[in-house]
C-alpha cells in the first residue's frame, strides 16, 4: 500500500509538472505564431526608443509599488522596504514552481517570522490578504464590464466580448457569496463558533484515522482568527481595499503603457478594448492551469486585440502583451532572488554576530 501511496504521489507530481509544460508549449510554440509572427514581434522591440522603455519601466514600479503597499497595509508597523523583500521572494516562487502558491505562503512564513511577527499574526495576514485579493479578483471583471456598458463601449457579437461578461457574470457571482460569508462569519459570533465546531469534529475524524489524537483547541483557534480578523479590518479595511484596487490599476497602467510604448495607436486598441482585455486575463487568470497563467493570458489576451488586426499591428500588439507579461510576471523572479539571497546573508551576518557576542559573554 505505501508503495502504491508513493507511485500515486510521483504520478500526481508528474501531472503537476507535464500540463504546465505542454500548455506552455502549445502556447508559445503554436497559438501565438497562428497570431502574430515572433520575427515581427522582435522587430517591434527594436523598434523601442529609450524614452519609452524608461517609461515602461516606471509604470512597472508603479506597479510593484502597490504590492508592497498591500502587504504594509495588512501589518502594521512593517517597513515598506521589508513589505518589497516578502513580495518579491514569494512572488519569485509563486512564479516558478508547480503548487507555488502553497510554497510562497512558507517562504513568506520564513521571513516575516525572522523579523518578529508571530504565527497568529502571519494567519491573520495570510488570511486576510488571500480573501482580499480573490473578492479583487472577482470583482474586477464585473466592474469593467458595468464601466464598458456604462460608456456604451462594450460591443456585442463578439465571441470574446460574449466570454468576458460571461466570466464576469460567473465572477460576480462568487463575489456577492463570497462578500456574504466574509461578513457573516466575521458579525455573527455564533457562526465563526459553529464552524469552530465543525473543524474541531473534522480535525478528530481525519486523527482518528491516522490513530492520533487531534488538538483539542481548533474551536478555539477558528474563534480568535475570527476576531483577530476582525480587529484588523476595522483598524485597515479602507486601506487594504484602496491598496487592491491599487493593484489592479497598477496592472493596468503597465499594459497600457506597453501597448503605447509598441507602437499600438487608440485607434487600433482603444482604452475601452484595453480595458476589456484586463478584465479577460483577470478571469483567464481564475483557471490555475499554469503558474501565474503563463501562456494561458499572453495567448487569450493577444488572440482578444489583435482579431481584426493586419499582421504588422497583430505583431505589435503581440509585442506589447509578452512585454507586460515580462514586467508583471518575469521581472518579479530575478529581483525576488536576489531579495531572498540578501535577507539570507544577512540573518547569517546576524546569527554570526550574535555567537560572537555570546562567546565575549562566555569568556568574560
Amino acid at each position: 500500500m505505501a508503495d502504491v501511496g508513493r507511485a500515486g504521489a510521483r504520478a500526481r507530481r508528474a501531472v503537476a509538472v507535464l500540463v504546465p509544460a505542454v500548455v506552455c508549449v502549445a502556447a508559445f510554440g503554436y497559438g501565438l505564431p497562428k497570431l502574430a509572427s515572433y520575427h515581427g514581434v522582435l522587430g517591434t522591440f527594436r523598434a523601442l526608443t529609450s524614452g519609452w522603455a524608461v517609461v515602461v519601466l516606471a509604470a512597472a514600479a508603479v506597479n510593484l509599488l502597490a504590492n508592497w503597499v498591500f502587504i504594509a497595509a495588512a501589518i502594521p508597523g512593517l517597513p515598506l522596504r521589508r513589505a518589497a523583500a516578502v513580495n518579491l521572494a514569494s512572488t519569485a516562487v509563486a512564479n516558478t514552481v508547480p503548487a507555488g502558491g502553497a510554497v510562497s505562503v512558507g517562504v513568506s512564513w520564513r521571513m516575516l517570522s525572522s523579523w518578529g511577527l508571530s504565527r497568529r499574526s502571519f494567519a491573520v495576514y495570510t488570511g486576510v490578504t488571500g480573501v482580499w485579493s480573490t473578492l479583487a479578483k472577482l470583482a474586477t471583471p464585473a466592474v469593467v464590464v458595468l464601466v464598458l456598458a456604462g460608456t456604451g463601449r462594450l460591443t456585442s457579437g463578439n465571441g470574446a466580448v460574449a466570454t468576458l461578461c460571461l466570466g464576469a457574470a460567473i465572477c460576480a457571482g462568487a463575489f456577492i457569496a463570497g462578500v456574504a460569508v466574509v461578513r457573516r462569519s466575521l458579525r455573527d459570533e455564533h457562526t465563526a463558533h459553529a464552524v469552530g465546531r465543525g473543524a474541531q469534529r473534522w480535525a478528530d475524524r481525519v486523527f482518528r484515522l491516522a490513530r492520533r489524537t487531534a488538538p483539542t483547541t481548533i474551536a478555539a483557534v477558528v474563534v480568535r482568527f475570527r476576531d483577530d480578523s476582525v480587529e484588523l479590518l476595522r483598524a485597515r479595511s479602507g486601506r487594504l481595499t484602496l491598496a487592491s484596487i491599487g493593484n489592479d490599476l497598477g496592472w493596468l497602467l503597465v499594459f497600457q503603457t506597453c501597448l503605447l510604448a509598441c507602437g499600438v495607436p487608440q485607434s487600433q486598441v482603444p482604452w475601452s478594448r484595453c480595458l476589456a482585455g484586463f478584465a479577460l486575463a483577470r478571469v483567464l487568470s481564475a483557471v490555475p492551469v499554469t503558474p501565474g497563467g503563463v501562456g494561458v493570458i499572453e495567448l487569450g489576451l493577444t488572440a482578444y486585440l489583435a482579431v481584426g488586426l493586419d499582421p504588422a499591428g497583430a505583431a505589435r500588439v503581440t509585442a506589447a502583451v509578452l512585454l507586460a507579461r515580462a514586467l508583471t510576471y518575469v521581472l518579479p523572479i530575478p529581483l525576488g532572488a536576489v531579495a531572498y539571497a540578501g535577507w539570507r546573508l544577512r540573518r547569517a551576518g546576524a546569527r554570526s554576530e550574535m555567537t560572537v557576542a555570546e562567546g565575549a559573554g562566555a569568556e568574560s
